[in-house]
Order: C-alpha cells, then sequence, then structure tokens
C-alpha cells in the first residue's frame, strides 16, 4: 500500500523528534553519569553529642578525627563532614552534596577531597568544590575545641 505525502510527513516528523529527544537525553545523562571509577574510601564515622545548637565529637587519639584527620560526623538529625587541615584547624560542614543533595560519603586520601559517590563532585577540606558537576561550595559550621572536644556550631 502506498504512503500518502502527509502519512510520509507525520512519520518523518515523528522520526525526527524522537531522534532529537534521545540525543537531548544522552547529552543530558553524560553531564551527570555515575562514576565509572570509585572516587574514594568509605569514611570513618564518629558520633557527636548535641546540646542545643551544638554538637560535641571526641577528637582525642583514639578517634577517627585524630587518627585520619576527617570523618563523618553522625547525631540525631543528620551528619556532618569534618577535616583537619595540615595547620592542625578543624573544619565541618554538610555532608549533603550542592549538585543534587547526595549524601558525600567517600574521602580520598591522596587528593584530599570529600567524593560525592553519585556524580563525582570533589571537595576540599574547607567545602569548597576542586571538581564539578557542583557549582556551589558545601555549607561551613563553626569549630572550636575544648580539651579533645570538637564543639561544631550549627546554627
Amino acid at each position: 500500500m502506498a504512503v500518502t505525502r502527509k502519512e510520509f510527513l507525520i512519520r518523518l516528523a515523528v522520526g525526527g523528534v524522537a531522534v532529537g529527544a534521545s540525543s537531548a537525553i544522552a547529552s543530558f545523562l553524560a553531564s551527570c553519569s555515575l562514576p565509572t571509577q570509585p572516587q574514594g574510601s568509605s569514611l570513618p564515622t564518629s558520633n557527636g553529642t548535641v546540646s542545643g545548637n551544638k554538637i560535641t565529637v571526641d577528637i582525642s587519639s583514639g578517634s577517627p578525627l585524630a587518627q585520619n584527620g576527617f570523618a563523618i560526623v553522625q547525631y540525631t538529625g543528620g551528619s556532618l563532614l569534618v577535616a583537619r587541615t595540615d595547620d592542625g584547624v578543624y573544619h565541618a560542614m554538610t555532608s549533603i552534596c550542592t549538585h543534587q543533595a547526595c549524601s558525600i560519603n567517600q574521602y580520598n586520601a591522596a587528593s584530599k577531597e570529600f567524593v560525592c559517590p553519585c556524580h563525582g563532585s570533589r571537595f576540599n577540606a574547607t567545602g569548597g568544590v576542586t571538581n564539578g558537576p557542583a557549582s556551589s561550595p558545601l555549607k561551613q559550621y563553626t569549630t572550636a575545641i575544648s580539651g579533645t572536644q570538637l564543639i561544631i556550631t550549627v546554627a
């Protein structure tokens, strides 16, 4: 059966839309694809104690923060990333990636970067973006040391 000109044009238009849509989807997925290689190792965990707007974390010699200089601090209500820089200063920041709100749970010790497992964004020890697709830094929280305790103010 012969195809009319009208049917031909409709099929051509539908086919063009399908090709264009699949190309756009492929382009989007390529920009936010999952990492193909492990981007870091799992972070050690420390537990924090909440009192008002402060979270207290042990940093004595046996704690993950003292041993490694980085950890996820878990507390009732969430978790934070904490890193000790070479100058001995502790930095606390949100553990939620600013790209698409994935939980950051990896650390690359060689490059000293927190790594988002969803799309590979990397953040330095102070929360700054070192590799996208994230374009905004992690939210920072104030820290202070009292003896062998790190006190993080979250408000």
